[in-house]
């Protein structure tokens, strides 16, 4: 089955890209990006401190292509879940950015409008706001479609990857470098949770399914961030035929696995279980166990007494998430039971 038939802007091919990823100009904005946020780790000090040979040894590395990711330092990330992490190197992180700065405006054009992660002006929220929207105005949908795939960035078939991308790039010596990345300490396959490369090469790969619900099945309203994905339709007959075709497409065309809890079919008054929330036409709430979490981190900083700024940025990341929810009466609820929210104001979390 061939998706890319159905949109002629995903035939256009682009050659020549090596060349552009190669510059010094575009290695320093590419170093601009990788330290964003991280100016004070002992590694960008040191990359900083020798910047313009470590710019130069990059450019000259890539221009003769013997350039070759260092291994990966690994950690165990616990939450949400346990994942095991590879984090790159600093240097290796600046030829990442430089590789994404010249993918991102072939791919960014040709990503369908509901597609959320790793994008400009997307994320969650603009997802919920969008979900939100189709539920209030389009009467008619009223059953939802919600997959989950298994495992994805475990699972992503380097080879398939790398034809979807030879579909729009037309150089070898930037294949070469994306295999390099791919195949870094041996993996062969999936994709690294700690690449910056990882959620591109992610949206590349699910973009096939975007389209193939879109210009094949013809879904009207389809939502995808990331592997969370929703299909909407006033049919549940109808529902239940894309899903079966959405799992045979998964299976066959991306050696993926819809996730075996994780497809529900279900009336959307019930409330939908997306990106943290749980929404209905006229409100949204927090996710129980988002919410069961950080009433556990809480009880922990009660006990420390002590407001550090790892407990200050986890108390305004609580703010980002809840102010976007119908959730005044738990935020207060949590404010009188906690002296660590007490240390701020309440209106700094309900503004």
């Amino acid at each position: 089955m061939n998706i890319q038939q159905d949109n002629p802007t995903k035939m256009k091919t682009y050659k020549y890209l090596y060349e552009q990823i190669c510059t010094k100009k575009n290695i320093c904005k590419a170093y601009r990006k990788a330290q964003l946020g991280k100016r004070n780790k002992f590694y960008v000090r040191k990359f900083e401190s020798n910047i313009l040979d470590n710019i130069e040894q990059l450019h000259q590395e890539l221009i003769d292509e013997t350039w070759m990711p260092l291994p990966y330092k690994q950690f165990i990330a616990y939450e949400p879940k346990e994942r095991l992490i590879r984090a790159p190197q600093f240097r290796d992180r600046v030829v990442h950015h430089a590789l994404v700065q010249v993918l991102k405006p072939i791919y960014e054009p040709i990503f369908i409008y509901d597609s959320y992660a790793s994008l400009k002006d997307k994320g969650t929220l603009a997802a919920v706001k969008r979900l939100t929207q189709i539920i209030r105005r389009d009467c008619d949908n009223t059953f939802i479609f919600h997959g989950d795939i298994r495992k994805f960035f475990d699972n992503i078939n380097h080879e398939i990857l790398i034809r979807i991308l030879r579909e729009k790039i037309a150089d070898e010596r930037v294949i070469n470098l994306i295999r390099k990345i791919l195949t870094n300490q041996g993996i062969s396959l999936g994709v690294t949770l700690g690449n910056y490369t990882s959620q591109w090469f992610a949206n590349i790969y699910l973009n096939e399914l975007d389209y193939y619900a879109k210009h094949e099945l013809k879904v009207k309203h389809y939502i995808r961030f990331m592997d969370d994905f929703l299909l909407l339709s006033d049919s549940k007959r109808q529902l239940h035929d894309w899903k079966h075709k959405v799992k045979d497409f998964i299976n066959e065309e991306l050696k993926l696995e819809l996730h075996p809890v994780k497809q529900q079919i279900f009336p959307t008054n019930t409330g939908i279980d997306f990106l943290g929330y749980t929404i209905w036409k006229d409100h949204k709430k927090l996710r129980r166990r988002n919410v069961e979490r950080f009433t556990s981190r809480l009880k922990k900083y009660d006990k420390a007494l002590a407001i550090t700024p790892f407990t200050e940025a986890s108390l305004m990341s609580w703010k980002g998430y809840s102010i976007h929810a119908d959730a005044f009466g738990l935020t207060k609820q949590l404010h009188d039971l906690h002296p660590a929210m007490q240390a701020f104001a309440l209106e700094k979390y309900t503004d």
